[in-house]
C-alpha cells in the first residue's frame, strides 16, 4: 500500500507539480529544476552551498579501501549536479589517526589521501567548475608526533634535574604548555618529570597562542595554502584556544581574520564554537566571517525541536521567530557576518536518525537548513538520508554510492558500525526516484542558488502568514526579497495570500509528491510542503 501511494503521488506530481509536457524527453525533476533555475542566478561570493567531505569515507580512486583526493575529484560532476558551490575538506594533513585532527605536518598531504600535486589538481578542477574549497585548519593543537613537539620534548628530557628550559635555546618549549606539576588536562611525558597540556587527547598537545612565534607559524601556514588556491579555512575548536575564556579566544580569532584577509581579501573563514545561542553570539564580535550555527543544528537544535513538535502551532510559530532573533543578534555583533547553518556533521548523529527515519521530516529538515540565510553546510550523505550515530567513526561511514558498494565505496573507518540497512536506498537508486531525498535536495539547493535573497537576506518573521502550522519568514537584501512558507505538519495546511496580490508563487517543494497549489488567494500546502513567494505577477 505504501509503495502504491508513492507511485500515485509520483504520477500526480508529474501532472500537477511540474507541468511536464508529454514527449519533452525530460524527467519531471529536470523540468522543475529548469523552472527554478530560470528564476535567476546568485553572485559569486562567500554565500555558498558547502558540502562537508570526510575524505577517508567519501570515494576511493585507487582501490586501497581508503578515500582519497583523486576520489573527491572524480565526484565533482556529481557535486555540481547536486548544486554544490563549495567544499569543506576535513583534515587532509599527515596524521597517525584515521580522523587526522592530530596534524604531523601542516604543509603536506597524508599519503593515504594522495600528494600535494593531487591537491593542486583537485583545486584546479574545482576552480573550473566554480566550486570553492576550504580546508580544516587545526590550530588548537598539533599531533604529538609533530616536529615542534618532538623537538621540545627531547630538549626537556635533556635538561639536568632542576634546570628550567630556555626558549632561546629551544624556542619550541614555548609553543606548548609544559609543567612539572600535574594539572587537569595535562599528560605525562614518559621518562621525565614533565607534563604537557592535551585536553582533547594525549595525542593532541595544545598550542600556546600567546607565543608570537606560534602566530608566525599560523601566518605562514595560511599563506602557503591560500597561495595554492584554497579559498579559506574551517577553524577547529576555536573556543578551546583558551578554554573558559571567551575574550581570549575572540582576540585570537580577530587576529586570524585580520591576517587571513591581508593575504586574501575575499578569504572565507568559519569557526567551530560549539555553544548555545547566548554563548555563540559574542564570538561574532571577533570580526570572523562565520561560525557554525549550533543553536539550530544537531538533535537538541531548533530545527530538530520544531520537527519533533510538528503539528503544534505554538512550536511551528517559534521557528520563524528564532530565525529573526538569531539574525538580529548576530548582525548586531558583526554587521558583515555570514551565518553557517548545518543539520549534522562528523561529531553528531545524522539528521535521518534524529527524526526517526521519517522521510518527509528528513526532507523538510534539509529545506530548513538550505533555506537559512548565510552559507549552508551539507554533510556528505545527508542528501540521501544516510544514518550514523554512536561513536565518531560510525558518524563517518562510507558514502553509499550504490547497493553493491563498489565504484569508489570505501572500507568503513576503524570501529565504525554500519547500520543494518539504509532505509532510503543508495544514491544510484535514489537518482531514479523523482520523490527521493536526493532529488528533493537538488531542487531545494537550486532554489537557494537561484534566488539571491534566500542566502543573503536578513530574516524576519512574516507575522501575517506565520500562523497555525505554517512557518513563514521573509528574506530581504539589496538583491531582492522572498517569503518562505513551510507546512511543518503531517496534515495539509493553508495560507491566506489575499494581502499579497503583487506576489507570485515562484517555487515549490513537495515532500510527499502531493501538489502545492494556489486556489485564488488560498495557498494549499500538503504535509511538510514548502512554497516560496517573490514580488511581481
Amino acid at each position: 500500500m505504501k509503495q502504491f501511494k508513492r507511485v500515485l503521488c509520483l504520477v500526480l506530481s508529474l501532472l500537477m507539480l511540474t507541468g511536464c509536457a508529454a514527449g519533452s524527453g525530460k524527467s519531471p525533476v529536470e523540468e522543475n529544476l529548469e523552472k527554478i533555475q530560470a528564476l535567476g542566478q546568485c553572485p559569486d561570493d562567500n554565500y555558498r552551498t558547502w558540502y562537508e567531505i570526510f575524505v577517508y569515507s567519501f570515494c576511493d580512486a585507487n582501490g586501497d579501501g581508503i578515500g582519497d583526493l583523486k576520489g573527491v575529484q572524480s565526484k565533482l560532476d556529481y557535486l555540481q549536479e547536486l548544486g554544490i558551490t563549495g567544499i569543506w575538506l576535513m583534515p587532509v594533513h599527515p596524521s597517525k589517526s584515521y580522523h587526522k585532527y592530530d596534524v604531523r605536518d601542516y604543509y603536506a598531504i597524508d599519503p593515504a589521501y594522495g600528494t600535494l600535486e593531487d591537491m593542486q589538481d583537485l583545486l584546479a578542477a574545482c576552480q573550473e567548475r566554480g566550486i570553492k574549497v576550504i580546508m580544516d585548519l587545526v590550530l588548537n593543537h598539533t599531533g604529538s608526533d609533530h616536529e615542534w613537539f618532538l623537538t621540545a620534548v627531547d630538549y626537556l628530557k635533556s635538561l639536568p634535574a632542576g634546570e628550567e628550559p630556555d626558549p632561546e635555546v629551544c624556542p619550541y618549549v614555548d609553543y606548548y604548555y609544559f609543567s612539572r606539576e600535574p594539572d587537569v588536562g595535562y599528560c605525562p611525558i614518559e621518562g621525565s618529570d614533565w607534563y604537557y597540556e592535551g585536553k582533547f587527547s594525549p595525542d593532541m598537545p595544545d598550542l600556546n597562542h600567546a607565543n608570537g612565534l606560534v602566530r608566525q607559524e599560523i601566518n605562514a601556514i595560511m599563506d602557503f595554502w591560500l597561495g595554492k588556491g584554497v579559498h579559506g579555512f574551517r577553524l577547529d575548536a576555536v573556543k578551546e584556544f583558551y578554554s573558559g575564556s571567551t575574550s581570549a579566544n575572540i582576540e585570537v580569532l580577530a587576529w586570524i581574520q585580520e591576517v587571513a584577509a591581508s593575504i586574501k581579501p575575499d578569504v572565507y573563514l568559519v569557526g567551530e564554537a560549539w555553544e548555545g545561542f547566548a554563548g555563540l553570539t559574542p564570538y561574532y564580535t571577533s570580526g570572523m566571517t562565520s561560525f557554525f550555527d549550533f543553536p539550530f543544528a544537531n538533535a537538541d537544535g531548533k530545527i530538530a525541536k520544531v520537527l519533533r513538535g510538528a503539528g503544534s502551532p505554538t512550536t511551528v510559530k517559534s521557528y520563524a521567530v528564532a530565525l529573526q532573533q538569531a539574525n538580529d543578534a548576530y548582525s548586531e555583533a558583526n554587521p558583515n557576518y555570514i551565518d553557517a547553518p548545518f543539520l549534522s556533521n562528523h561529531d553528531v548523529g545524522r539528521i535521518a536518525g534524529v527524526v526517526n527515519r521519517d522521510e518527509n521530516k528528513v526532507k523538510l529538515a534539509g529545506a530548513m537548513n538550505i533555506f537559512m540565510s548565510g552559507s549552508c553546510f551539507i554533510y556528505y550523505g545527508e542528501e540521501i538520508g544516510m544514518l550514523g550515530s554512536g561513536n565518531d567513526p560510525s558518524k563517518r561511514a562510507p558514502m553509499y554510492w550504490n547497493a553493491a558498494r563498489n565504484e569508489g565505496t570505501t572500507n568503513p573507518p576503524p570501529e565504525c558500525e554500519l547500520p543494518e540497512e539504509y532505509p532510503f536506498g543508495s544514491l544510484e537508486e535514489q537518482k531514479e526516484d523523482a520523490l527521493s531525498i536526493y532529488n528533493y535536495y537538488r531542487q531545494a539547493i537550486a532554489i537557494r542558488n537561484s534566488l539571491p535573497a534566500m542566502a543573503r537576506g536578513a530574516t524576519t518573521e512574516e507575522k501575517e502568514l506565520n500562523v497555525n502550522c505554517v512557518s513563514a519568514f521573509r528574506k530581504t537584501c539589496d538583491l531582492g526579497t522572498c517569503i518562505v512558507l513551510m507546512n511543518i505538519s503531517p496534515e495539509p495546511s493553508q495560507a491566506d495570500l489575499s494581502a499579497y496580490g503583487d506576489w507570485t508563487l515562484a517555487a515549490t517543494l513537495s515532500a510527499d509528491g502531493n501538489a502545492i497549489t494556489l486556489d485564488g488567494t488560498t495557498l494549499n500546502l500538503p504535509a511538510y510542503g514548502t512554497a516560496v513567494l517573490i514580488p511581481g505577477a
